[in-house]
């Protein structure tokens, strides 16, 4: 995606608008990040799992980088869910709000 093009003066209209606290109609700035969710259950596809981790994740992150200028990311939440959220039956909810967070800080795929 490119970078918004911006005249000396209306980049000087935006710094104004920031030193003086006027912060809501900065423009967007476009995300670098490819941030993927890694979704399936916590025990049956283990190995699948970290094949993707040991193989093709250090794969795209280096094409990501190489080819595009973009960070790759993954986030998987078998090894970010505590053993309290699953007592408490809030693995769902947090996994909602990754998802969420995937889909509004990736340029790119979101979800395997």
């Amino acid at each position: 995606m490119p970078e918004p093009q911006y005249t000396q003066e209306q980049e000087n209209e935006l710094l104004q608008h920031i030193f003086f606290g006027k912060l809501d109609n900065l423009p967007n700035l476009a995300s670098k990040i490819v941030r993927i969710f890694t979704s399936s259950t916590f025990t049956d596809t283990s190995m699948e799992r970290n094949s993707l981790m040991q193989h093709t994740y250090p794969k795209l992150k280096e094409y990501c980088r190489e080819k595009h200028g973009l960070e790759f990311q993954v986030v998987d939440m078998r090894w970010g869910v505590r053993d309290e959220a699953t007592d408490d039956h809030k693995t769902t909810e947090l996994c909602m709000q990754e998802i969420d967070n995937c889909q509004r800080v990736s340029v790119g795929p979101n979800f395997v």
